[in-house]
C-alpha cells in the first residue's frame, strides 16, 4: 500500500472472488476467498459497487466495509488493459480518503518546498509526460513562459520564437531526446531563452527520468538561466522583514511583463494593511513586524503561482497576477486574499486596489497609478474591501491623472505610516504658499490620518454644517439632530478643557457639571466628543467637533495638540462658509 492509501486488488469476473490484494485489503475481507468481495462492503455501498460492476463505469465512488465503516474508501472498477486475458479477472482500486486527503497536503507542501527552491536560481521547471506528449511549466515568475501545460510542439515553438537560427539544432536536440525517452539529458544553449533580461547570457537545459509504468514515462527537468558576472544586480532580491521580493525586484517583473512583453491580462493590485499605524502604537513594532510578516505569508499561500509578492512600502504590498482570464478570476483572488486574512488574523483588515492590463493603461507606471486610485477609493469607501478598475464605472486615466495633478488627492506623500505631526506640516505648507486644496479634501485627509472616526466643522450663528470627513462621517446626522435643540457652545464644559478644547472621552459617565448636556448627547448616541472653538480671519465663530456615535473612545493624548493647531490652521483660511 502506498502512503496515499492505494489499494489495487484483482477479482473474479464470475463470482468476484478476491483473487489478488495486499495486507491491508486482506483485512478487510477479512482473509475470506470463498466469497464475492461486495459481502464485505456495507449494504449501501454493496448496491452501488454491483451497479458499476454491471453498468461497466469506470468513474470513482465510495465504499465502506463492515469491518470500518466509519472509513470511506474512493473505489474503481478499472476498465479492462489492451491485451488482457478475455476478461477473466477485475481490476478494483481503493483509496482510503483520509490518507488521500494527508498525502494531497504533504504533497502540496512539497511542491511549495520545491518552488520556493528553484526560486532561489530563478529555475523554469517542466514536467513531461511521454504518453500524452505534454509539457507543464511551473515557476515562471522570471521567465517569459505562462504556467500550465502545453504539447511539446508547442512548447518548442515557445523557445524557439525567442532562438536564432544558429542555436535551434541545440533546441532541437533537446526536443528529440525528451521525446525519445533519453534517461538523462543536458545540453547549455549559447542564447538567452528565459526572458529579455540582458544579464543572461545562457541557458542550460537538462533533465532526468522519474518513473516509467508500461507505457508512461515522466521526466522532470528545468531549464537554469546563466547569467554574466557582472549582472548579479539583477538577481532577485528579498525583503528582509517578510521575505516577499523587494520593492526594486517586484517593479522590475512588473516592467518586464507590462513594458518589454506585453502580457495581456496581466494585473497588478496595490494592498495596504489598515490602520497599520494605529497597530504600532498600540501593540509596539516588534508586533506591527510580525502582522506584516503574516499577511505577506497568506498572500504568498493564496496566489501560489499565479503570481508573484513584493512589499513597496511599510504596510503596502504590490502583487502582480501573471494572466487573469477575467474579472471574476481576479476577484476570486483578491476576496481569498482579504477573506483569509480576516480569518487568520482576527482584528486586521486590509484594502486593495487593482487594474488590468491593457484594459485600464497602457505601461505599467500608468497602470500602477490606476491601481493605486482604486486603494484609495477603497480605503475612501471605508477600508475592508477591494476595488477593481472597471472602464465605465470609474474614472478613466486622464482623469485620475487630471485629479492627481490638481492636488485633490491624497495631499500628503505617504500614506498611514507618515507621523501625523509630519502630515500637518504638509497640510500647513499647501495652506498658506501653495496651492489650497478643497476644505472637504483637507479635512477628510485630516481625519482619515488622525484616524478619528467623525471630523466635523461648523458655523456656530447659524449651526451650519460646512463640512465632515472620517470613516464614519455619515454619523453626522446625530451632531446635526444634536444641534437643532442646542448650541455648539454648550459643548463647552470648564471642568474638561484643556489648551482650549472640552475633552469629554465617556458623555454617559455620571460625573456633576453637565446632566442635561449628557441626556441631550445621549438621546442622539453621542457617546464621546471633542470641542475646538475658533474665529476665522473675518472673526467669525466657528466650531471644530470630533465624536464618536453609538460607542465609546479614549482620545488620544498624544494627538490633542495636532486637533489645536488644525483648528488653528483652518482659522487662517478665509471664506470658510461663504
Amino acid at each position: 500500500m502506498f502512503d496515499s492509501g492505494l489499494l489495487e486488488v484483482l477479482i473474479a469476473s464470475d463470482d468476484h472472488r478476491l483473487l489478488s490484494a495486499n495486507a491491508e485489503a486482506w483485512w478487510l475481507a477479512q482473509n475470506d476467498v470463498f466469497v464475492p468481495v461486495e459481502s464485505f462492503l456495507t449494504e449501501e455501498s454493496r448496491g452501488e459497487f454491483l451497479r458499476c460492476l454491471e453498468t461497466g463505469n469506470h468513474a470513482w465512488f465510495l465504499t465502506r466495509f463492515q469491518k470500518m465503516p466509519e472509513e470511506p474508501y474512493l473505489t474503481r472498477i478499472m476498465p479492462q488493459e489492451a491485451g488482457q486475458a478475455d476478461g477473466a479477472m477485475i481490476r478494483v482500486v481503493l483509496c482510503r480518503l483520509d490518507q488521500l486527503m494527508d498525502s494531497f497536503r504533504r504533497q502540496d507542501r512539497a511542491l511549495s518546498t520545491y518552488d520556493t527552491m528553484l526560486s532561489l536560481h530563478e529555475d523554469l521547471f517542466f514536467e513531461y509526460t511521454r504518453s500524452e506528449d505534454t509539457v507543464t511549466l511551473y515557476n515562471t515568475e522570471q521567465s517569459a513562459y505562462a504556467g500550465g501545460a502545453m504539447k511539446l510542439s508547442d512548447f518548442r515553438d515557445a523557445l524557439a520564437a525567442r532562438c536564432d537560427a544558429e542555436h535551434l539544432p541545440a533546441l532541437d536536440e533537446l526536443i528529440a531526446n525528451l521525446r525519445g525517452g533519453t534517461p538523462r539529458f543536458r545540453i547549455d544553449i549559447a542564447q538567452n531563452l528565459f526572458n529579455d533580461d540582458q544579464g543572461i547570457q545562457a541557458v542550460q537545459c537538462r533533465y532526468v527520468t522519474t518513473h516509467r509504468n508500461s507505457d508512461q514515462t515522466g521526466l522532470i527537468g528545468l531549464i537554469h538561466p546563466m547569467r554574466t558576472r557582472g549582472a548579479q544586480e539583477r538577481e532577485i532580491a528579498y525583503d528582509a522583514l517578510t521575505g516577499v521580493i523587494s520593492k526594486e525586484h517586484i517593479t522590475r517583473m512588473a516592467q518586464d511583463r507590462i513594458d518589454r512583453q506585453h502580457a495581456e491580462r496581466t494585473a497588478v493590485a496595490v494592498l495596504d494593511v489598515d490602520y497599520f499605524k494605529h497597530v504600532n502604537d498600540n501593540f509596539g513594532h516588534q508586533y506591527g513586524d510580525e502582522l506584516l510578516r503574516r499577511v505577506a505569508g497568506v498572500i504568498e499561500t493564496e496566489i501560489k503561482d499565479g503570481g508573484a509578492v513584493g512589499r513597496i512600502g511599510g504596510d503596502e504590498f504590490m502583487i502582480l497576477f501573471y494572466h487573469v482570464e477575467n474579472e471574476t478570476a481576479l476577484r476570486a483572488y483578491l476576496r481569498s486574499i482579504k477573506g483569509v486574512i480576516g480569518a487568520a488574523l482576527p482584528g486586521t483588515t486590509v484594502s486593495i486596489g487593482a487594474a488590468v492590463y491593457p484594459d485600464a493603461a497602457g505601461c505599467y507606471s500608468d497602470l500602477f497609478l490606476v491601481a493605486d486610485y482604486c486603494l484609495y477609493l477603497a480605503k475612501e469607501k471605508g477600508r475592508n474591501r477591494y476595488i477593481i478598475h472597471t472602464p465605465g464605472k470609474h474614472p478613466l486615466l486622464a482623469q485620475i491623472k487630471a485629479e492627481q495633478s490638481g492636488g485633490e488627492r491624497n495631499l500628503v506623500r505617504g500614506r498611514d505610516d507618515l507621523p501625523l505631526g509630519d502630515a500637518l506640516i504638509q497640510m500647513q505648507y499647501m495652506v498658506r504658499y501653495g496651492k489650497r486644496p478643497p476644505l472637504d479634501t483637507l479635512v477628510n485627509e485630516f481625519a482619515v490620518r488622525a484616524v478619528v472616526p467623525l471630523l466635523s466643522l461648523w458655523r456656530c450663528r447659524d449651526k451650519r454644517l460646512v463640512t465632515a470627513g472620517g470613516k464614519e462621517k455619515r454619523d453626522v446626522d446625530a451632531l446635526q439632530a444634536f444641534l437643532a435643540d442646542h448650541a455648539p457652545e454648550e459643548l463647552e464644559i470648564p471642568r474638561y478643557m484643556k489648551d482650549g478644547m472640552t475633552i469629554v472621552h465617556t458623555v454617559d459617565k455620571k460625573e456633576e457639571g453637565y446632566p442635561e448636556l449628557r441626556d441631550a448627547l445621549l438621546i442622539h448616541h453621542i457617546m464621546s466628543y471633542i470641542y475646538i472653538p475658533f474665529r476665522d480671519s473675518s472673526a467669525e465663530r466657528y466650531a471644530l467637533i470630533l465624536a464618536t456615535v453609538n460607542r465609546k473612545v479614549f482620545w488620544n493624548e498624544e494627538h490633542l495638540k495636532y486637533y489645536r493647531i488644525f483648528a488653528d490652521m483652518l482659522s487662517g483660511m478665509p471664506g470658510l462658509a461663504p
